[in-house]
């Protein structure tokens, strides 16, 4: 039985951490499968995934082969055959759109030869670039119903609960990705008429003329004269209608896909997974990834549906891990609040071998996402292979920098993943169950991020937003709290719900000139119930229709004076600073910043409210400069906000806990050198206070008050446990040596620690406890107990 429960995968009652690999059965010849899979569970992985293309099964219309009776790399019964004798689990993902680099995205060539009607039109009528079908077209839902009656009835009686191996089951695939990136919506004909009716629901006849600014009497004929070339009058309110009934639109088309999979015996949880990391140059960044999350915001309230990140982020590094924080917030902020934070296309590789991505990109990124309470990840790719039947748009090899290369050998990074997978598989129960603690929380708007379509007349708009979210957020706020060491999460600021004031007593907004009032009048409430809002880099004055509205400027009660590009600033004791732009204001009272000029105009403040209270910082400014990360410190501080460790050393560390004083301590070094720090936490120094050194571009997951089994307990330790074996009278660990000297407290009333070469073992001051040093220049050490 599988459950979706408190963050985390119950299978048969037990917490799982899903620890996957991409391995596409369908580029590897059908006699090496089995020793693959083998090769995968080496590295502690528990989970294979795999694309089951259409297009590759259902070679002509109307001939299906899913049992390799065409070609043996078609035998998709045998495959999951294997992986059910294997002991794994499986995440299945028959599309209909796969992606992959496969001809046509998944979807067969002869669907889109065949049925040109069906396939998204751009705006003056002709196919859309990327050959995206029209996704509710009758005819292409006709096909995929016929699809899904086969590769159905192949993947239900492997289901878990038939005791099969397939746990999970993804319904299309990166769904919006191919409208975003070519700025093409779809124009077809069917999904207009979709659009209209979308419109009819939304405004009554006079409404819509009212806010259209026309005297059409048919919301079909305005759409016909006005959808493919907007007059300026009308077009801030047709991309904003139109981007949200896109959204509406996904939905509507994967709750199809759902339900198709459920009528035909699909009863494990569904996955809907988010695109949007992109590549500039040799570089990867994640901050259009919130595109992908706005354009799929609902489709994740489809009931039993979780989202699931691909996040591909490159070789990972201080200035760009904050997009993986980001990225693992915004998608916690609007998914089911049940699931596990899930990457079902966890970077294990990429397309080409350029550029090539270091070992430790791979091992920082898995512990600075299970940091952040991931519970769930796939990597994509773990296993290379080639194309069969010409499939392949970027030729026969598919090698993806893959752990496994197509001839079975390992890179580097296999140990690597190996590492992490067999610490995971020790503390399983415990970590799945361990929270994220966080010091803070911002304001994740959707809407903000609703930029995948524009015109001539609303690009300015368009550009001016994606300029001030990049400043502010990514490489602005989010990264001086977080190099701060002050954590955080975020919430939806559409969701309809209040903000609970004693779950978040301080709010980080960011914010352009425009916001809706929906959003602005929960800011006002939020404050009037004694939040304190963090607001930044300007008051709102319009609606995303680019409409006068200044609701939240009224209530604040102070008068903007003006604006002015560049420029330096004096804010929260920090001179002399650079600034992108400044919003002033008319405030005497609660000064919190002026521009460095003669006339020193106030460009921050804070002012009680209602029962609540607003600091008002109006400077759009980067985080480019290390002199500015006592500014968002002294920020935080003035909402009584401040990171909850002390270190030594400059270290990204972050604390999952579980139960009441059970923590797990992770540290990351994203820079080029070896570290050493103490750690506090919450005011306590822990580890005794011992130094713990931090491997140049690695990390370590420390335990602390942390069970490994009924019988004994780890008050803490300096490394890595990777393996524990048990008998009837004895236990073992193996520990991965990092520190000059290895030191680990246990706590035990049947298990005593047995006296070894490079082991030092003396009774601790409580009792039944005892500290285990190690001093080794091997790589593993193993210490014995037994039981007394």
């Amino acid at each position: 039985m599988i459950e979706v429960k408190d963050e985390c995968i119950m299978i048969n009652g037990e917490e799982v951490i899903l620890y996957g690999a991409e391995l596409h059965y369908f580029r590897v010849p059908r006699d090496l499968w089995r020793e693959r899979i083998r090769q995968v569970k080496e590295a502690g992985i528990n989970m294979v995934s795999t694309y089951v293309p259409w297009i590759f099964h259902e070679y002509e219309e109307g001939n299906t082969d899913l049992t390799g009776e065409t070609l043996p790399e078609r035998d998709l019964v045998s495959f999951l055959e294997l992986i059910k004798e294997e002991g794994l689990y499986c995440l299945v993902r028959p599309g209909p759109y796969v992606m992959a680099e496969i001809v046509d995205h998944g979807v067969p060539t002869w669907f889109i030869e065949n049925y040109p009607q069906a396939v998204a039109k751009t705006k003056d009528g002709k196919i859309h670039p990327t050959r995206v079908v029209s996704y509710l077209h009758e005819n292409y839902l006709e096909k995929v119903n016929l699809w899904y009656d086969k590769v159905c009835e192949v993947i239900s009686p492997f289901q878990a609960d038939q005791g099969g191996p397939v746990i999970l089951f993804q319904i299309d695939n990166e769904v919006g990705m191919f409208h975003w990136v070519t700025n093409t919506g779809d124009y077809n004909d069917v999904t207009l008429h979709q659009f209209e009716h979308f419109l009819n629901n939304k405004y009554t006849l006079s409404t819509f003329q009212e806010k259209f600014n026309t005297t059409h009497t048919s919301v079909w004929e305005f759409l016909k004269e006005n959808i493919r070339e907007p007059q300026k009058i009308h077009s801030h309110r047709l991309r904003y209608d139109y981007s949200l009934f896109m959204r509406n639109h996904y939905r509507n088309y994967l709750k199809y896909v759902r339900d198709l999979a459920k009528d035909k015996g699909i009863t494990v949880p569904f996955i809907v997974n988010i695109h949007g990391f992109h590549t500039i140059d040799l570089l990867k960044r994640g901050s259009l990834y919130p595109i992908g999350i706005s354009q799929l915001l609902e489709a994740a309230k489809l009931e039993g549906v979780m989202v699931a990140g691909d996040y591909y982020i490159g070789n990972i590094e201080y200035d760009s891990f904050i997009d993986i924080v980001l990225a693992n917030a915004f998608t916690k902020a609007i998914q089911w609040k049940k699931q596990p934070l899930f990457s079902a296309e966890f970077q294990g590789g990429t397309i080409p071998d350029k550029p090539r991505l270091q070992p430790t990109t791979y091992d920082l990124t898995t512990r600075l996402c299970f940091a952040n309470g991931m519970n769930a990840a796939n990597y994509y790719m773990f296993v290379g292979g080639e194309n069969y039947e010409g499939i392949g748009i970027l030729g026969r090899r598919h090698g993806w920098q893959a752990p496994l290369t197509m001839h079975g050998e390992k890179k580097p990074h296999f140990q690597k993943i190996q590492h992490l997978g067999e610490m995971f598989r020790v503390f399983e129960k415990q970590l799945a169950s361990a929270k994220q603690q966080v010091n803070t929380h911002l304001g994740f708007y959707p809407d903000y991020y609703m930029t995948e379509f524009y015109d001539k007349h609303t690009e300015l708009m368009i550009k001016e937003i994606e300029k001030e979210r990049d400043i502010n957020l990514y490489n602005g706020a989010a990264r001086g709290l977080r190099l701060n060491n002050i954590t955080f999460d975020a919430i939806d600021m559409m969701d309809e719900n209040e903000i609970d004031v004693d779950d978040i007593p301080v709010l980080w907004m960011f914010a352009t000139k425009w916001m809706d009032e929906s959003v602005q009048r929960k800011l006002i409430t939020y404050l009037e119930n004694g939040g304190h809002l963090v607001l930044f880099p300007v008051m709102p004055v319009k609606t995303m229709n680019n409409e006068p509205c200044s609701l939240l400027k009224d209530f604040i009660g102070v008068r903007v004076t003006g604006t002015k590009e560049g420029g330096f600033v004096d804010v929260f004791g920090v001179d002399n600073v650079k600034v992108d732009g400044m919003e002033f204001y008319d405030v005497s009272e609660g000064v919190l910043g002026w521009e460095e000029s003669d006339d020193k105009q106030v460009i921050a403040f804070e002012k009680p409210i209602a029962k609540g209270k607003v600091m008002m910082v109006g400077v759009s400014m980067e985080n480019d400069y290390e002199y500015k990360n006592e500014i968002y410190r002294q920020m935080a501080a003035k909402t009584n906000v401040k990171s909850s460790f002390l270190l030594s050393d400059e270290v990204d560390v972050s604390v999952r806990s579980f139960s009441h004083k059970g923590l797990f301590v992770f540290l990351n070094n994203f820079d080029e050198y070896e570290k050493k720090t103490t750690v506090s936490y919450l005011g306590e120094l822990l580890f005794e206070g011992n130094e713990i050194k931090v491997p140049f571009r690695g990390g370590l997951m420390l335990p602390v008050n942390i069970p490994l089994s009924d019988e004994l307990l780890i008050k803490y330790g300096t490394g890595e446990i990777v393996k524990m074996q048990q008998g009837n009278e004895w236990l073992t660990l193996t520990v991965k040596v990092v520190q000059k000297e290895e030191i680990f407290v246990f706590e035990s009333k049947n298990y005593i620690p047995m006296q070894q070469n490079d082991l030092t073992i003396v009774e601790g001051e409580l009792r039944h406890s005892f500290k285990v040093s190690i001093s080794s220049s091997q790589e593993y050490e193993t210490v014995l107990f037994v039981k007394q």
